[in-house]
């Protein structure tokens, strides 16, 4: 969704398309929404991304749920991040 996303350079799975990734996104932070109501920095992320970001915008008034699955070869370097972004999740970000 982010024209020049430098905070996901640490991220080790690369978008395939775009607007999965976006898709994926904003079905992330809808969960997030679920799991985590009293959360104070959601709603105000979430507000910021709607009047900001046209795109974010679109996905999040339609409410589409997409579910992406991501794969990696067997044994390779690509799995083993794959597998540590499950047990780790993002990396942290600062908050100023």
């Amino acid at each position: 969704m982010d024209a020049d996303p430098a905070h996901l350079t640490l991220w080790p799975v690369t978008e395939a398309d775009r607007d999965t990734t976006d898709a994926a996104v904003d079905s992330d932070l809808r969960r997030a929404t679920g799991r985590f109501p009293r959360d104070s920095r959601l709603a105000p992320l979430i507000r910021d991304l709607n009047a900001g970001n046209r795109r974010f915008a679109e996905l999040w008034v339609t409410g589409e749920l997409k579910i992406v699955i991501m794969t990696a070869l067997r044994g390779s370097e690509d799995e083993t991040k794959l597998r540590l972004t499950a047990i780790a999740g993002p990396p942290a970000t600062t908050h100023h």
